[in-house]
This record gives C-alpha cells, structure tokens and sequence, in this order.
C-alpha cells in the first residue's frame, strides 16, 4: 500500500464512518426524546402518511363520543321532564274519575276542575320550558334532530321528539256519536246490534234489546260490554259519545220489523288538546278520563323512545371507544419509538464514536508517521 501525505484515505474513512456513528446517535437521541419513531416525513414518509390518517380518526372517534354522552344528556334531561308531566296527567286522572261520580255536586265538580286546570298549566309550563344548552325539547320545536357519533360524515343517530308534550298538543281522541230516537213506543229489537272496532282489535258486538229503553241504558250496556272507550251521555240527553284514545269505527243494525232506534253514526278523530277541556260534569270527565289515556299513551311512547336511544349511544360509545383502542394501537405500532431498540442503537452508535474518535486520531498521525522516512 502507497503511503503519502497529501491525500490520508485512512482519515477520510474514519471521519465518514464516525459521520455516521453520530448520525445513528442523534437519530436514537431525537427519537428517545421525543417518543416517537418517526419525527420527519425523512423518517418514514408512508408511515406517515398513515399515521395521519390514524390519527384524524381518533380524534373524530372522540368527538363522536362527546356528541353521544352529549345525546344520552340531552335526552336524560326530557326524560326527567316527562316523568313530572306524567305525575301531572296521572294526577288530573284522578281527579276526572272523582268529578265523573255521581255524588259530586256543582261546587265540588268546580273545585275538581280549579286542580285540573292548574295541573294542564303545569304541563304546558314544563313542555316550553324544558331546555338541553338552549334548546327546547318539548315545545314542539325539536322535531327530529341527528347526532354525530362517528368520525365521518352520515354516521348518525337520530332523536324524534315529534310535536312535544305541550296541552295544546297531546290529549288526541277518536269520538263515535249516536243520535238515538226514544220518542212514542220506539224499542230495540232483540236482534239490534252495534259493532265497534277499537284500533286494531277486532270489532266488539254489542247486543240491544227491548231493555235498553233509554239513552243512559243504551251507554249502560255499551260500557258492560266495550273496552278501550267509554259512552257518556250528552248534556242534552239525546246522544251517546263513545270516546276512545283510539281510533273508532262503529256499525248500527237495526232488528227486523223495527224503527231504527240510532238514526245517526258518525266517527271522528278529535285534534290532541288538554285546552279548553274541563270536569266539570259528567260527561266532560269522562271525555278528560279518554283525554288523559291519550295523552299518557303519548308521553310514554316518547319516554321509551328515548330509553330506547339512551341505551343505543351507551352501545355506540362503547364501539367507538373500542375502536379508538385498536386504532391507537395499530398507530403506536406505526408512529411510537421502540425505547429498548432505540436505547440498544444509542449504545451502539456512542461506542462507534468512541472508537471512530480513536481510529480518526490514529489515522491522522499517518502524515507524520511517513515523515520519518526521510530522517
């Protein structure tokens, strides 16, 4: 091997493998210190890149469970308010099945009917005032809204809180009236019938004789036989109401050889309202008595409505938050430095140095060493 002076080949070659001791070395300082395996696009440029895409899902998954807990308050917070409208309308139940006895007088039916409308006020004040972060709930207002509880778009679960719970609102029934005709020697034949069809049952036969001799008897025998509706009595004594949270249709036949007795049937639904509506007869509280079923039909259905939808964002966010956790690993695997590696590397690269350092010194005395030849 040729030796000289101006170019020393050993030092060049020690400088570059020491160059890349230290460039080893401050790779595994920068990641130790940072805990991470990749701190530049230069590291791992697709690692990266799906690191990234990692990363943005995470952190949308956690929103998305933000947003769902804030579904589950959301709609803890109505349930709460249509527990107390169902104390309310429980109570106003109770207080139409009293006012609907026949020992009531004017006075008390009145007084009955003072707690009535105080209780449909409270309803009406708990429905428009009932608030989740400025919005109200119950009023009507809400409709259908969708909450997101995925970290793309469309991933959505949705909560239907219909028209509300406000009086005006709830209290819909169907109302069948029969206008009888008791005039001379008019009767029932034996074979007179009236069919009624509540909802979807199947239609319930009533049987009229020569004993149903009056307009309360022909509402006596339909409330012995009947379920899901109640007949009252008009004011006026004339008609039958047949009233039933319920749809209704109802069906005369008239016996043989006879008058028919019920000259008129005619079926409606009546809008949902507790306004206006009172106890203070007997007939009014009857029609309350149908009124309040409705209305608690209504107010139950939202309430398990919203159970329901509690319990399915109690099972979203625990399929999110298992989904953050399969994902954080996979990036960790991708993204987090191996510490045993990297301090395994850093010992490596400082003992590299060391050495480079002392061969880089040794070859730089070469020059030196060639000088003696020419003592």
């Amino acid at each position: 091997m040729a030796l000289g002076i101006n170019t020393n080949v050993a030092s060049l070659g020690a400088q570059n493998q020491l160059g890349k001791s230290q460039n080893l070395s401050n790779q595994a300082l920068e990641r130790l210190s940072s805990g991470l395996r990749i701190n530049s696009a230069k590291d791992d440029a697709a690692g990266l890149a799906i690191s990234t895409r990692f990363q943005s899902q995470i952190s949308g998954l956690n929103v998305a469970q933000r947003n769902a807990n804030d579904g589950i308050s959301l709609a803890q917070t109505t349930e709460g308010a249509l527990d107390e409208i169902t104390n309310n309308l429980q109570r106003i139940r109770e207080l139409a099945v009293q006012s609907a006895n026949a020992t009531n007088t004017a006075s008390d039916r009145a007084a009955l009917d003072a707690e009535v409308q105080q209780r449909i006020k409270e309803v009406d004040r708990i429905s428009t005032q009932t608030a989740f972060n400025g919005l109200k709930v119950l009023d009507g207002t809400f409709g259908e809204q969708q909450f997101q509880v995925g970290a793309n778009a469309g991933e959505t679960i949705g909560i239907n809180l219909g028209t509300g719970t406000r009086s005006s609102a709830i209290g819909g029934v169907a109302e069948a009236a029969l206008s009888v005709n008791y005039s001379g020697t008019n009767a029932f034949a034996s074979d007179s019938t009236l069919s009624i069809t509540v909802g979807s049952n199947t239609a319930q036969v009533i049987k009229l004789d020569s004993d149903v001799d009056s307009v309360q008897k022909l509402a006596d025998r339909i409330n012995e036989t009947l379920e899901g509706a109640v007949a009252v009595v008009n004011d006026a004594g004339t008609d039958v109401d047949i009233v039933s949270s319920e749809a209704l249709a109802t069906t005369y036949t008239a016996g043989a050889g006879t008058a028919s007795m019920i000259t008129d049937v005619a079926s409606q639904a009546v809008a949902g309202s507790l306004d206006g509506e009172d106890v203070t007869n007997v007939e009014n509280a009857n029609k309350m008595i149908a009124r309040i079923d409705a209305a608690l039909g209504s107010v139950n259905d939202l309430r398990g409505d919203l159970g329901a939808v509690q319990n399915r964002f109690e099972s979203t966010i625990a399929n999110l938050a298992t989904s953050v956790e399969n994902l954080s690993a996979s990036n960790s695997r991708i993204l987090d430095a191996d510490f045993a590696a990297e301090t395994a590397k850093l010992s490596k690269s400082q003992v590299l140095q060391q050495a480079g350092i002392s061969v880089l010194a040794q070859a730089n005395a070469r020059p030196q060493q060639v000088l003696s030849l020419l003592q």
